[in-house]
């Protein structure tokens, strides 16, 4: 993808998270082979720097730091971007999170002006991380009691990821999006990435995550998948990752009947 005389501009958002800070490591990389723009919108610019010291004085990259709201800010991020990556999202089950739908909105904010102002705009593609709980296909595989609990234990974020998922599927005027669906995300080292679109294994790790990104990013036979899953390939292993799963039903769990013990008595 891309040559010398024509890089491919890739607009990354969620940068700094898990997931986000391997598929910058990834395609930082592949600048040595490929022709890549990447353009990062963060938070906090010095959170970045701590991951990636040196990342402002590299060639083709560069860094734009504001809210998400600010559109104006998005929209630096996202010019002539040809590819957009969107990590964002929050991990714990925290009432009200908005994250994803502040991004989704400045972001379709931002291509309704590209394509009123500018008359050889192209609509890009935006790789979405999503979840593999709201693939039917992926989710027929899980034992009812188990979809019910994790969707439970992780309303707060998953009601913000369907609204920003939504929102970004209706605008077809504007991207074409390839949802990302993975199962559980474990922070551990990579096994090796399995990209799928009938099925996903009980984990996948970031580390693997990241690179499937940038194999999903970087090769144009994918672009025309609408969803996949991705996995480790050893993303099975029951009794290593139970514990970690149980852990955070029990506390996504906890703070889902907290705040409707508070908003009851509001």
């Amino acid at each position: 993808m891309g040559d010398s005389s024509n890089p491919c501009t890739i607009a990354i958002f969620g940068a700094t998270g898990h997931t986000g800070r391997v598929i910058v490591r990834h395609l930082l990389a592949q600048q040595k082979s490929k022709s890549l723009r990447l353009q990062i919108y963060v938070r906090n610019k010095g959170r970045l720097l701590d991951f990636f010291p040196d990342i402002e004085s590299k060639r083709d990259v560069r860094v734009f730091q504001g809210l998400l709201t600010d559109t104006e800010v998005v929209k630096r991020t996202l010019s002539a971007a040809q590819i957009i990556i969107c990590t964002l999202g929050e991990n714990d089950n925290i009432p009200g999170v908005r994250i994803l739908q502040d991004g989704a909105n400045s972001i379709i904010a931002s291509l309704e002006d590209f394509k009123a102002n500018q008359e050889d705009w192209q609509k890009p593609r935006l790789f979405l991380l999503s979840s593999s709980t709201f693939n039917a296909r992926f989710a027929a595989d899980r034992p009812p009691l188990v979809h019910w609990l994790i969707k439970t234990a992780f309303s707060h974020p998953y009601a913000d990821l369907i609204k920003a998922q939504a929102r970004l599927l209706e605008s077809t005027s504007l991207l074409s999006v390839t949802l990302i669906q993975p199962p559980v995300l474990i922070d551990e080292e990579g096994t090796g990435h399995e990209i799928n679109t009938e099925s996903v294994r009980l984990a996948v790790s970031y580390e693997d995550l990241g690179a499937a990104f940038c194999e999903l990013v970087l090769e144009e036979q994918y672009h025309n998948l609408n969803a996949v899953g991705v996995s480790s390939k050893q993303g099975d292993r029951v009794l290593r990752y139970a514990p970690e799963i149980l852990r955070r039903i029990f506390w996504g769990m906890y703070a889902h009947i907290i705040h409707l013990i508070f908003h009851s008595k509001a």
